[in-house]
């Protein structure tokens, strides 16, 4: 089986309000994202497929072909646009709120009717660096990630090994004043789309969490000498990983967590599903 992914882009602008609400109410749900005057992305949208080879021509599919529903799909009724007064789908249903979440739905219901049967495989829509969404076609099923950044110090060194044998297994990241980075943490959560806020889960709550649990606790600290969980644990990045998920998870419920990436360095990132062997592609 081949996985091949696309990638264009589109200009658009939005609000997010549910009718009815009042503006705190609103602002309280979607923040900024709830001003009625609207704001605007550079949407990044990824598709991919998957299949096998044609035999003929060697691909999976042809990206001309690809490129050319996606114009006329995405990019014919997203580019450009206002999404609450100018989409089809959304202009047409002022209840159905134009959110991350529901515009990588709608999306993939554009794409699948189009693409033989079971090729469609993930859209993935960034609506900014920092944000972006997953979906597999699973109903309302939908993963959300937030990405975060923090700078954090730490030595590599075993409590379990010699002095000789932490400075052969660790090198330099032995050095016994410590090294750091700007550690890049992507959370992602999964849950059905609520049918009436279009969100997967609160970004509110997710950023309150964050703050409270791990820059609090970890931005701008030595992780040996500032913090409880790394006095005798080694801070490696797979130790840390853990020990993330273990202060977020029972702290972001009913929140389903469902993924953290934590991103060393750029050569380097660790993924961790909690006890689940799961892993999405």
């Amino acid at each position: 089986m081949y996985y091949l992914t696309r990638q264009t882009a589109f200009e658009a602008s939005h609000y997010n309000r549910i009718p009815g609400l009042t503006d705190d109410e609103n602002y309280e749900l979607y923040g900024p994202a709830a001003n009625p005057s609207s704001h605007g992305h550079n949407y990044i949208l990824e598709v991919m497929v998957k299949g096998g080879i044609n035999t003929d021509n060697g691909m999976v599919i042809n990206l001309t072909d690809l490129d050319a529903l996606l114009k006329n799909e995405v990019h014919g009724n997203y580019d450009h646009k206002h999404l609450n007064s100018q989409h089809p789908v959304f202009a047409e249903n002022p209840n159905l709120i134009p959110t991350c979440e529901n515009i990588t739905i709608e999306i993939w219901q554009r794409l699948i009717n189009s693409l033989p049967c079971g090729l469609l495989h993930k859209v993935r829509l960034y609506e900014s660096s920092q944000q972006f969404t997953d979906y597999y076609g699973n109903n309302t099923m939908v993963y959300l990630t937030k990405v975060y950044e923090f700078s954090a110090a730490h030595r590599l060194n075993s409590q379990y090994l010699s002095e000789d044998e932490n400075l052969e297994v660790f090198g330099k990241c032995n050095n016994p004043a410590g090294h750091g980075h700007n550690y890049v943490l992507e959370i992602t959560v999964k849950g059905d789309v609520d049918e009436k806020t279009g969100l997967v889960a609160g970004l509110g709550l997710i950023d309150e969490v964050v703050e409270a649990q791990v820059m609090n606790r970890f931005d701008y600290k030595h992780l040996n000498i500032d913090t409880i969980e790394f006095k005798e644990l080694n801070p490696t990045s797979e130790n840390f990983v853990k020990v993330l998920w273990d202060v977020l998870e029972p702290n972001l419920q009913p929140i389903v967590l469902h993924r953290l990436r934590l991103r060393e360095t750029p050569r380097n990132h660790f993924d961790y599903y909690g006890e689940s062997s799961y892993h999405d592609g």
